[in-house]
């Protein structure tokens, strides 16, 4: 059995379901250090979500870097006093690699049937569609959906970089448009100022966010959350936008399938789509 060195704060901040969780570690260490995060949460029979939320609760980013502390852990036990990779803050590529893979999995668990339908429904409409773009990497995500959208045949899509227009044409939007807001973070001022406007003017905002707690998550009539890992690169924060990518490709794939089949159904309704 390998023990990880945790503090009596740590093991009091776990619920119930992740004490479970840390149990089977120590009891099965070797038999998990390949498992990908979903079979590791076949095996305790909790969600992929449940799992990164405990792997960050330990400090690790993910349960890539999770893994990759237990495997450290063992070759301290052989090699006693060697450095380990954790401690140097190493991380190889394969570590990287298994880490992003991670995010998108436990992302992919996140997506609803509920959340998708709806979107599909303003999708659907002629109103027009605003998707907020402040600039950076996040703005290559706007720019990534709104050619998507264009792609696919939706017209009236509209990608704003000026705060002040945007909050300008807000105010003489048709309540039938639809507001897109992503974020890496949830608490970007702008967009949270973007968010109540548009709740105060009843109009819908789709947003993407990550899956912690955050205002533009909580204004928004349809949520998409994601997880990543932040970490600092030369003194700036960086976070990877791969989950985001990832869930504007699942969003548009799963729009497609969804006109096909409706298209497909004879008169009565649209009954069974699916994920």
């Amino acid at each position: 059995m390998i023990s990880l060195p945790l503090s009596d704060e740590v093991i009091k901040s776990l619920s119930k379901h992740e004490l479970n969780i840390l149990k089977y570690v120590y009891e099965h260490t070797e038999e998990i250090l390949d498992d990908s995060i979903q079979e590791f949460s076949s095996r305790v029979s909790y969600s992929s979500a449940t799992v990164l939320r405990f792997c960050k609760k330990l400090g690790y980013s993910g349960f890539a870097e999770f893994k990759y502390a237990l495997r450290a852990a063992r070759r301290e036990n052989v090699s006693a006093g060697e450095e380990t990779p954790r401690k140097s803050g190493v991380r190889s590529a394969d570590m990287m690699i298994d880490l992003l893979s991670s995010n998108v999995q436990a992302t992919a668990g996140l997506i609803k049937e509920e959340q998708l339908l709806q979107t599909f429904r303003l999708f659907d409409s002629d109103a027009p569609i605003y998707i907020w773009a402040p600039g950076g990497l996040t703005d290559t995500a706007g720019e990534y959906l709104e050619k998507l959208l264009f792609s696919v045949g939706r017209q009236g899509v509209y990608r704003i970089e000026s705060a002040r227009l945007f909050s300008h044409l807000m105010n003489t939007m048709p309540k039938e448009a639809a507001v897109i807001l992503i974020s890496t973070s949830g608490t970007f001022g702008p967009s949270i100022r973007l968010g109540k406007l548009a709740q105060m003017n009843g109009i819908p905002v789709i947003s993407i966010t990550p899956y912690t707690s955050n205002e533009i998550a909580d204004l928004s009539a349809v949520s998409f959350r994601f997880f990543t890992d932040q970490r600092e690169n030369q003194g700036a924060e960086y976070t990877s936008r791969l989950p985001i990518f990832f869930v504007i490709h699942i969003i548009i794939q799963c729009y497609l399938k969804y006109r096909e089949e409706k298209n497909s159904l004879q008169e009565g309704g649209f009954h069974d789509f699916s994920v």
